[in-house]
């Protein structure tokens, strides 16, 4: 199953490649501007892998919706690195009941490639480090957990995307990424591995100066 959704995953960035490949350049003659922010709304997939100990238990991490700000700056026209910042929430399923819940702090920093900078559809891919904050662990009690805790990790990152120009400096922005994320979570004084390794969808707006 893992290897089927890493395949559909690249194909979607392959696809969004393939597509902006053929969009005609703008004017090269546009005032070169270091900064841009963007607002995206995010779905955060976790492709979890647990334990084998544990895997009697069905753990799973639910999917979350959350809003997301990232910060980029442009070495050049081709080359930027982005800083992502946002925070989700996830429960843990076991056996189709709820084990426990937590949030996770993922702030993660990509090093992008901007193929056709000047293009009104400017792609990109990426990659780059994240860092795991998890906080707020909670047991919910359907199941006898008196200690639950996830750990924080460092993982690596992928992303691919594009920008639609606007005009004045707006554009529409779609992402993808994949973030490396293996951490433990601690059940009854006991860890266990606990592998997120979640795919992020992301869509919003943003603006260059």
């Amino acid at each position: 199953m893992n290897t089927m959704r890493h395949g559909i995953f690249l194909t979607l960035l392959l696809s969004i490649l393939l597509v902006v490949s053929t969009t005609s350049a703008m004017a090269d003659g546009a005032e070169f501007k270091h900064y841009g922010v963007r607002l995206r709304a995010l779905a955060v997939i976790p492709d979890q892998n647990v334990d084998s100990r544990i895997d009697n238990l069905e753990v799973e991490a639910k999917l979350d919706v959350t809003p997301e700000l990232d910060l980029e700056y442009f070495f050049t026209r081709n080359f930027s690195s982005e800083l992502i910042l946002g925070v989700t929430k996830h429960d843990l399923v076991a056996q189709g009941r709820t084990l426990g819940s937590t949030w996770l702090l993922p702030p993660t920093l990509t090093f992008k490639y901007h193929p056709l900078p000047n293009s009104r559809v400017s792609p990109y891919i990426g990659v780059g480090i994240n860092y795991v904050i998890p906080f707020n662990d909670k047991a919910n009690g359907v199941i006898d957990v008196p200690d639950f805790h996830v750990k924080s990790s460092v993982g690596w990152a992928a992303q691919a995307g594009a920008d639609l120009a606007l005009g004045n400096n707006w554009f529409l922005n779609l992402d993808f990424k994949y973030l490396n994320v293996d951490t433990q979570v601690r059940i009854n004084g006991t860890d266990y591995d606990l592998d997120l390794n979640p795919y992020i969808v992301g869509t919003g707006v943003g603006y260059r100066f």
